[in-house]
Formats: structure tokens, sequence, C-alpha cells
């Protein structure tokens, strides 16, 4: 699950692996995580996986419990409400900014990510979907040009790709497919410069990713994978 590391760069390099391992869906939600033993997985101090935790923390993708123990986080559709109308707001407003402020190079490296998540859906291959589709959203808060937007989204948004990723390992290939093809209108908007449009675009499919979160966590199904 883990490759040894070098003391180099030892705590962001730690937070990327758990983070990565987090999201890929090989650590599971309510998963309790130990700091000893990932140290010796890691090969790393105590000291760099504690900072390590922090940070992850910091993202929302894990919780310490007070004497309990430190655990991959979960989340009940109370905590999903809340993050889209965060979403809703902040991150309407780094489509908007990214239509009218994305370079040549900004837009062509969205469009080759969007192009690796439909092949990804298409091959039904979850942890390369779910990784391809949080670095779409990523990129899109980067092209907006405002890095306090784009901090308090990754606050905000992190822990709902990590728990989609936690749902998403046994779905219908199709229902992949299908969200990775939602994300071509708001492609196509920010690729044509248009703000309106663009906001138009991203009100209308968040209100559709909400609409089946809501359907799929009532059902107490495998919840599509919604980005």
């Amino acid at each position: 699950m883990f490759e040894r590391l070098t003391p180099n760069t030892m705590r962001t390099r730690i937070a990327q692996q758990i983070r990565q391992v987090i999201l890929s869906n090989q650590l599971k939600q309510g998963e309790r995580l130990i700091e000893r033993k990932l140290a010796t997985a890691l090969g790393a101090s105590l000291t760099a996986v504690r900072e390590a935790l922090i940070e992850l923390e910091s993202e929302g993708l894990i919780v310490k419990r007070a004497n309990l123990g430190t655990y991959v986080n979960t989340m009940g559709m109370a905590e999903i409400e809340k993050i889209f109308e965060v979403r809703s707001v902040l991150e309407a407003f780094a489509v908007v900014e990214a239509a009218r402020n994305a370079t040549d190079e900004q837009i062509a490296a969205l469009e080759t990510t969007y192009l690796e998540m439909v092949d990804a859906a298409r091959a039904q291959d979850t942890r390369t979907f779910n990784q391809r589709d949080m670095e779409w959203h990523a990129q899109v808060w980067r092209m907006s040009g405002n890095e306090y937007a784009e901090s308090a989204l990754r606050r905000a948004v992190l822990p709902y790709f990590a728990f989609i990723a936690i749902r998403i390992a046994a779905v219908d290939p199709m229902s992949l497919l299908r969200d990775a093809l939602g994300h071509l209108p708001l492609l196509e908007a920010i690729k044509s410069r248009d703000a309106e449009k663009a906001q138009q675009a991203f009100a209308s499919t968040l209100e559709g990713w909400l609409a089946i979160t809501r359907t799929e966590f009532s059902d107490e199904g495998h919840l599509e994978a919604r980005a």
C-alpha cells in the first residue's frame, strides 16, 4: 500500500501517500490510522507521520477523536448538504472566474484531464476516475486566479471526494461514464470564455449531482460517482 520514503520533504510526501490511499479507496471510511504502523510502513519517524496527519486533518480527510485515535473521516447527508451549499457559492465563483481568466495552456490541460476521466470511466477504473475527477475540479479552482477561493474549496470539497472514492468501488460502469460526460458543458463554457454560460452550466450540473446523491444516500445503496 505504501512505499518507503527518504527524509527529504518527508511530511509532505507522507501526506501525499496517505491522501492518495484514502482517495483511491484503499483505506475505508471510519478505518483507524495507527501512527506507529504508518511510520513503520513508510520508513518514517513518528514526528513526520504526526505532522502529515495534521495536514490531512486540515483538509478534512481524517478526524482525530479525543482518547480514541485517528480515523478516516466519515460523512452523512447533513455534511454533504453543507458542502454543496459551499460549492454553490465558491465553486460557482471559481468556474465563472476560470471562464474569464483561463489561459490557452490551462484550458488544454483541463481538456486533457477530462478525456482521461472519460477513459477511466469507460475502463471502469474507479481509482483513476476519482483522481482525475478531483484533479479536474482542482484545476478549475486554480484557473480562477483566486488562491483564497481555491484554499477554501480544497478544505470543503476534498472530504467529499474521499467519501465518494470509498463508495464507488462497485458501481455500474455507465454511471461513471455519465458522470464524466456531465463535466463537458462546464468544459465547453470555460473554453468559450463565456462566464454567464459557465455559471448556468455549473448551477444545473451541481443541482443534478446533489439530487442523485440524495436519492442514492437515502436508498443506502452504492453512490454513483458525483463530483
